[in-house]
């Protein structure tokens, strides 16, 4: 029933998984170089729609670094996809007897809220797709492109200062996914995010945070201190896909290490 799942567009980037997995080969060695060296193989996607990125994160291990194995977790907060996943995982075990794959858990659950349901220090690696940002964070009636540009752009300080404030709450947003996703990663592992889009101010897209925000969250939000990242293992690298992805530009992904 899944044939042909991995050449259908997924999201809403207007792509295919296969057409993904050309882009995620970029950035596949932080995965690899990082299970080439892990006595186990689990990874946790939070958020994981229909589980599809992960999926041809574990093809490209495989292709790449001969890595089979995987042991495959995730969460999603859309019930139908959460069942997608699964009935699609039950499926690709014994469709892709190559990978060895093991399925987890993949069940339902907020991405803002992990350590309430999933266990802590439990896994490899932790990622995730896509932040998913908040629409219109302050209620200011903006959510359309032209009408958010417009204010970007004013000179009124008002309007300038509510831009500011609304970028604020975007940070604290990313800040508190990630703080789930480092809380879930073994000591040693790693954590990657991709597909980070920058400011909306600054980009347009949906909104996201900037490659320089991130080293001042792991001091601001103490990831260093109380959850264990290593801020000197921060890694960015950009995601430059071809133009006709247009949901996909001016993307970025992002890796930190938890200390042993």
């Amino acid at each position: 029933e899944f044939e042909g799942f991995l050449d259908e567009e997924y999201g809403s980037w207007g792509i295919t998984p296969n057409e993904h997995k050309a882009l995620n080969a970029n950035w596949i060695h932080w995965y690899g170089d990082h299970l080439l060296h892990s006595e186990s193989r689990t990874i946790y996607e939070s958020a994981c729609g229909t589980g599809l990125t992960l999926f041809i994160i574990i093809q490209l291990l495989y292709e790449q670094y001969d890595i089979t194995g995987i042991e495959a977790f995730g969460n999603e907060y859309i019930a139908e996809d959460v069942v997608t996943a699964n009935r699609y995982y039950d499926w690709a075990v014994g469709h892709y007897p190559e990978l060895d794959l093991r399925k987890g858990r993949i069940c339902r659950g907020d991405s803002t809220n992990l350590t309430s349901f999933v266990p802590t220090n439990a896994f490899d690696i932790v990622m995730t797709g896509y932040i998913d940002p908040i629409d219109d964070p302050l209620h200011l009636g903006i959510s359309d492109d032209q009408k958010h540009r417009q204010w970007c752009k004013s000179k009124n300080e008002t309007k300038q200062a509510l831009m500011k404030e609304e970028q604020e709450e975007m940070n604290g947003w990313f800040a508190l996914w990630a703080s789930q996703m480092i809380s879930l990663v073994k000591p040693g592992g790693i954590v990657i995010i991709e597909s980070i889009s920058k400011p909306r101010c600054e980009v347009g897209d949906w909104g996201g945070v900037s490659k320089e925000w991130w080293a001042q969250a792991i001091q601001e939000y103490e990831w260093d201190t109380q959850l264990g990242i290593d801020s000197a293992s921060l890694d960015i690298i950009d995601f430059d896909p071809p133009t006709h992805y247009n949901g996909l530009q001016d993307r970025y992904n992002v890796k930190m290490t938890k200390r042993k």
